[in-house]
Formats: C-alpha cells, structure tokens, sequence
C-alpha cells in the first residue's frame, strides 16, 4: 500500500463501534480527507540517531482552533473543514501502525479548540494509555501548549520523551502582532518549568540513576520553533533568545521555519521568507550547539541579519584573518572545528590519524571528509597554501534574498507547521 492507502486504513481503524455502531462515520472524521496536509495523520517523519533509522508517525490530534494567529493555517477564522481524533482513537491508530512495522515513535501535534487545560488534558490521556495501560516505552514527542496548568505540564513532562514549544518569535510585542492571543512571556515561563525538570533528570541520571523508559521525564530535551520573518525580529534578535535558552540546561535545539503566506489569513500578501535564511539560522544553531562557538562570535551585517550569501562559518573565518593560514599536521582539533569544511567528525579524524599516519597533500584530507573547496583556502600542508585563495564566490545575476525561482504564490499550509 503506498502511503495514502495506509492513511486511510488508519483512519477507518478510528471508528470503533462505540463511536458509530452502524459504521456511519461520525462528525468529526467527515472531512479528513478535505484538509489537505491538516489531516490528522498527515505525514511520517524518519529522523537518524546513533545510525539507527527511527519512523515517526506524526499525527494531528485536531486541526480545530480557538486562537486566530495571521500566520496560522488553522487559524480560528479561516475556512477550512476540521477534524478530530479521540486519545483513544490516536492510540489504537499508532498501536496497530506499529504492530504493521510502520513506524516505531510518535509524534504529537495539535491545534486548541476551546480552553487550553482541556487539551493538555487529551494530550496527558494520550501519555497515560500509552506508558501505563499499553506499556509503550519507546520515543514519543509531545507539543506542549505553552497556556497549561503547572501540574499538567509537570505530568506531561513525565511522561514524555521529548517536548517541544513554539516561541514563533523572539520579542513579546511583535509576537502579539501576529498571535494576538499568545503572551510570550507566559510561554517563556512554562517553557522554564518544563526545561527545568528535563534538566533535574539529565543530572539524576549523570550519577547514575537509570532511565525509566515508561517516565522518560523529557530525558530527549526540549525544542523550540521560531517563525523566520513573520515579524520584523532580524536573525540577531532571534539567535540572541536562542543563546539565552541555551545557556539553561534542557533545551536540545531549536527550529527555524521561514514565514509562508497562507491563503485565507491576514498575511497571506505578505513576501515569503527566503528559505535561504532558514537556512543559515540552522547553521548558525550548529555553531553554537556543535563547534564551540559562541553567541558573540557569529557575524551579522549591519541590519542585524546573517549574510545570505556565505554561510556563517566562512563569515566568521573570512572576519578573522588572523586565525588563518592553519596548519593541518599540528593545529588543535579545536581550532580545525572552525575552519570552513571541516565539521567534527573530520575534525576528530586528522587529529586522531595525525599520530599513526602523515598527511602528505589534499588527497589525504579529501580522504577523512574535507571539503577541499570550501577548506582549502584557509589551511596549509607543511607550510604550503592547499589554495592561493582564502574564499571565491561565484558571481550570480541575483542576490540569494532574492529567492529567485522560488514559488512565491500563497500556501495552504505552511513547510514549518508540524516541526
């Protein structure tokens, strides 16, 4: 079956006899296939760790909502066929998804129709049923809604493997004049309460407390989502909360979804974001979580946004020249960490190989993962330049924030909606 015939038997696995004695599908299943991809199991997401492949079932527990952000495909105004699924329907939809080896883990979004206690309650149903009575103990990720009760977060957290919370943007003001009935600084404080508990259980179990699959307490970390260029907030602005949440302990990383306009909402004229800065924003994440630097060392221009048309590990390079030329056979892992093409695998890999073998040209290096082209320009093999040159660009008739052949019509949904 390809994928939308499995969808659909899932989704008649829904309907149990409690719900629809005759077979009759009920209100709330009548328009799943007329949402588009706000369906509720819309799509399944594989993501790599420790080299296993691990299936998300991504499943949208209502595409209904009380709340009427400009930005939102769901949001309350807009006209668009809703659906429902029951906790009990979501599980007995995963459960036999993954009795079929369709996926191993899930993942769990939702829109908030009516009060938001109400769906972290359906949301804590979910975690109950699937720890306590089914005893599920593999990956199971969670989008917290940022207005619950204290103790409704305190179980959620419990329960979960990871946890994550849209912030959408860094200011408080400007977030309001897109999501006027979000409040930044109430999602910042529940943010704090669940960010501390997944750092309580990062610690317990550094001295060794052992992990409790069936109450993994966030034991995955927090993420959070930004929504690039919905609001005037430059990349600065955005990078400089992100810094700020890392420097607490709990947070794993954070998204960047670049702003699409959506038809039928109060943005839906407004210029998409250029995937581009999506892009460098994510590259910046990984120097600050990954290669050691920090959140001063990244180079903006004068606008406060990343420059598009390098990425920000050649800007910082090509802002210090006095870093470079280095050499390859005795520079220290830390700094072959900040030479452009060369990320830390291949940075563990000359410095490891430096004492059983010589590294004679740039053969050997292409060999253990540099990227000559990018690299090249800023390294030295016995004290000879691999390049003459420390960075060439190729000239272009237009400017990357010009996303120039990049569809720039209006969306039904947004790329970024369930990350």
């Amino acid at each position: 079956m390809n994928l939308e015939q499995r969808l659909d038997l899932l989704m008649s696995l829904a309907i149990d006899d409690r719900d629809s004695p005759h077979q009759v599908i009920p209100p709330r299943f009548r328009h799943t296939h007329d949402v588009g991809a706000l369906r509720p199991l819309n799509l399944r997401a594989v993501r790599m760790k420790n080299g296993h492949r691990t299936v998300l079932l991504r499943v949208l527990m209502t595409n209904a909502c009380s709340f009427n952000c400009h930005y939102c495909p769901m949001r309350r105004d807009r006209e668009l066929p809703r659906a429902l699924l029951k906790p009990e329907e979501l599980v007995r939809i995963f459960l036999d998804a993954r009795r079929r080896g369709w996926c191993d883990g899930l993942f769990i979004t939702t829109g908030i129709p009516g009060r938001p206690a109400k769906v972290m309650d359906d949301l804590i149903t979910v975690l109950e049923l699937l720890r306590g009575r089914h005893r599920f103990g593999g990956y199971v990720h969670v989008k917290m809604v940022p207005q619950g009760e204290p103790a409704q977060i305190e179980r959620l957290v419990s329960l979960a493997s990871r946890v994550s919370l849209n912030l959408e943007a860094p200011c408080g003001a400007n977030l309001k004049r897109i999501a006027p009935e979000k409040n930044l600084a109430v999602a910042e404080a529940k943010l704090d309460q669940a960010r501390r508990q997944v750092a309580d259980e990062w610690r317990e179990e550094a001295a060794g407390k052992p992990r409790d699959p069936l109450h993994p307490a966030g034991s995955s970390g927090m993420t959070l989502q930004f929504v690039v260029g919905a609001t005037p907030d430059s990349d600065r602005a955005i990078m400089g909360k992100v810094t700020q949440l890392y420097g607490g302990s709990g947070v794993h990383h954070a998204h960047f979804s670049a702003f699409r306009p959506i038809r039928d909402t109060p943005m839906d004229g407004v210029r998409a974001t250029p995937v581009i800065r999506e892009r460098r924003l994510y590259q910046t994440d990984y120097l600050l979580r990954q290669y050691g630097f920090s959140g001063d060392e990244i180079v903006y221009q004068p606008d406060g946004n990343l420059p598009l048309a390098v990425d920000p590990k050649v800007a910082w390079a090509l802002s210090h020249p006095e870093r470079f030329p280095l050499e390859v056979r005795t520079a220290a892992y830390e700094d072959l960490l900040r030479v452009p093409g060369i990320g830390p695998l291949t940075a563990r890999r000359i410095a490891n190989i430096r004492s059983q073998t010589f590294i004679r040209n740039s053969k050997d290096l292409r060999r253990l993962g540099v990227r000559i082209g990018d690299a090249g320009g800023f390294l030295t093999i016995g004290g000879r330049r691999l390049q003459p040159l420390r960075w060439s660009q190729q000239l272009t008739l237009w400017r990357p924030e010009d996303d120039a052949g990049a569809y720039q019509g209006v969306y039904d949904v947004s790329p970024g909606t369930f990350r």
